[in-house]
């Protein structure tokens, strides 16, 4: 009977075990995590687990029910992988004992990255896995302050729950906007307001130089700036890939696991999905690491289909959503070269799309409260189809419409 093992038990590891399952793969399917925990999605760990009144009804968000593995025959093992021998297709896990394979799938996702000299701190967080955000749910209840180390998804969506608990929130990012890579600078100055208006204090621009903890909390240093003290930090500066099993295995590795367009690996019968996955995107093919919900699904489950015999690329159209306070924020397509020109359909203030294009396609877009304008695009971003300025401007016209008409 074959065997194919599954390091790395979060939402890759789950979506790729069970679609083995439902495209009628009958061996056996071993799903090894180093949490204790069944598989989950993590947006929710920055939002519901953080503002819910009950702790008993906080986290919801398991991929599954618990008894889902079990019937599907998955057996899903709380523990790590200590060494993986490509060549003899054999796992070490850390309690001793010894896995033989016939394919492998690494979804080991990554980790936060932490500030220099706060490791064991009392009042420095990180939030990447479930435990991170039972604990800084804790500490949130009886802080009054709390600083947030990066401008991304992350932090901002952090500041949001703890202003929705009534913390005063001052968020400390490097670069002179928020989110600097995902959004248009006009867009960013819309969202930085949304979180001004909610209490949201920012520090553009500011490079913290160092921390000192205190009995009651933390005094930040900034170079140009003067010292200040939290009573907690949350830090939300990225995450690294966990790439060092792969690396020390002789697969190719940096900045991730290098796979191609099928999700394989260097090493015979080994494929990567999910944040740790490193791939060639787009016609260039230029390598590229996606750290998302929609990434650490859908390329599990074309790894997971190609390890069955199939052969489908993975070209994604990459989509990112974040909700802050009463926004729900979604992108699409990545702001990776120059725009010639911003079209913005605008119902209200509250009811956004904006979209780029380049010679008259679009490549990106940014909605608010506005899913099913930039689900109407989708096509339109997909196969790159050119498209009228002015229609797209118009509010009278139907973005359904126009993607109908370019498939007539």
């Amino acid at each position: 009977m074959e065997t194919i093992l599954i390091v790395g038990a979060g939402q890759a590891g789950g979506r790729a075990a069970e679609t083995l399952r439902a495209h009628g793969f009958e061996g056996a399917v071993l799903l090894v995590g180093d949490e204790q925990h069944r598989p989950y999605e993590r947006p929710a760990l920055s939002k519901t687990v953080l503002t819910a009144a009950d702790d008993n009804e906080c986290f919801d968000a398991w991929l599954h029910s618990s008894d889902f593995y079990a019937t599907r025959k998955i057996d899903w093992i709380a523990d790590g992988v200590e060494r993986l021998d490509v060549t003899h297709r054999t796992a070490m896990l850390r309690s001793g004992r010894s896995i033989s394979f016939d394919k492998c799938l690494l979804t080991t996702g990554g980790r936060a990255r932490h500030l220099p000299g706060t490791a064991g701190s009392r009042h420095v967080f990180t939030l990447r896995t479930l435990p991170d955000a039972m604990r800084v749910r804790q500490r949130m209840i009886d802080a009054s302050s709390v600083a947030v180390i990066g401008g991304g998804f992350l932090g901002l969506e952090f500041a949001a729950s703890a202003r929705a608990r009534g913390i005063d929130v001052t968020v400390v990012e490097a670069g002179e906007q928020l989110l600097g890579r995902a959004l248009p600078h006009e867009f960013s100055e819309r969202l930085r307001a949304k979180h001004e208006q909610n209490g949201v204090k920012f520090m553009l621009g500011v490079r913290l130089v160092g921390s000192v903890e205190h009995a009651s909390g933390v005094a930040l240093t900034f170079a140009d700036h003067a010292p200040q003290r939290f009573d907690f930090v949350v830090v939300a500066i990225g995450q690294q890939p966990n790439e060092e099993l792969a690396k020390a295995s002789g697969l190719e590795t940096g900045n991730g696991i290098h796979v191609d367009a099928h999700c394989r690996t260097s090493g015979a019968a080994v494929y990567a999905a999910g944040d740790c996955a490193n791939f060639p995107f787009g016609a260039s093919g230029r390598r590229l690491r996606l750290e998302s919900w929609q990434n650490a699904q859908d390329q599990a489950i074309v790894a997971a289909r190609n390890m069955l015999g199939e052969s489908i690329e993975y070209r994604p159209s990459p989509w990112f959503w974040t909700d802050q306070y009463d926004w729900n924020v979604q992108m699409l397509g990545m702001l990776d070269s120059p725009i010639e020109q911003w079209i913005e359909r605008r119902v209200s203030s509250d009811r956004v799309l904006l979209m780029g294009l380049r010679d008259n396609v679009i490549v990106y877009a940014v909605a608010v409260n506005n899913g099913g304008e930039l689900r109407a695009i989708r096509r339109l971003v997909e196969e790159a189809i050119q498209v009228d300025p002015e229609a797209l401007a118009d509010l009278n016209v139907k973005l359904r419409q126009l993607e109908r008409k370019a498939h007539s």
